[in-house]
């Protein structure tokens, strides 16, 4: 048996479409709202944020305007097992240089994100290598916020010593805290170029 369908019974070609075009928009505006379900995720410079101290990306005299700590992030270390090493006889000890940090203290813009604002404090040499990243504002309005910038701000900061530059590794979890930090020091060293 064959059936033939005419052409006035055939649907047309917008009612063929339009029902998958409709379930697709909703698809995506509803993957959208899981990915993010309060804002764009973007980072923005406030550089009003620092009322009351020196303008943002700015020198910070040592000695005129003392820089008030946010409260101290410290992190925990699991014991290592003792263990000795005897160097041979003929070799001195190894001594490290440190890196005398004699340059400007430089203040970066309040970087406000989705979870709060992150705030640094850079050190510089005389030579322009960043030695001392300072957190001065940062998130802890929740536990979660306070464990995960215990946890990442101290690595940013190890991090940016050794680098001398923004353009360090995020660490997992802490992916927006990671954004406004590098976008803070960014504007930072954008200032002093």
């Amino acid at each position: 048996m064959v059936v033939t369908v005419s052409e006035n019974q055939r649907p047309s070609l917008v009612r063929q479409i339009a029902p998958a075009a409709v379930l697709t928009a909703a698809g995506v505006a509803f993957v959208s709202l899981l990915d993010n379900p309060n804002e764009t995720g973007s980072v923005s410079l406030d550089f009003n944020a620092i009322a009351g101290r020196a303008a943002p990306t700015s020198l910070i005299p040592e000695l005129e305007a003392p820089v008030v700590p946010a409260p101290e992030i410290s992190t925990t270390l699991a014991p290592s097992p003792a263990m000795t090493v005897l160097a041979p006889a003929t070799e001195p000890p190894a001594v490290q240089a440190a890196v005398a940090c004699d340059g400007d203290l430089v203040a970066s813009p309040t970087a406000l994100f989705r979870w709060g604002g992150i705030q640094l404090q850079v050190h510089f040499t005389r030579s322009n290598a960043i030695c001392d990243v300072a957190v001065l504002q940062y998130p802890a309005d929740d536990s979660k916020s306070i464990s995960i910038n215990q946890r990442a701000l101290p690595t940013y900061n190890a991090e940016v010593i050794a680098a001398n530059s923004a353009r360090i590794s995020a660490v997992s979890g802490a992916t927006d805290t990671w954004e406004a930090y590098t976008a803070a020091l960014q504007a930072v060293i954008d200032s002093r170029s």
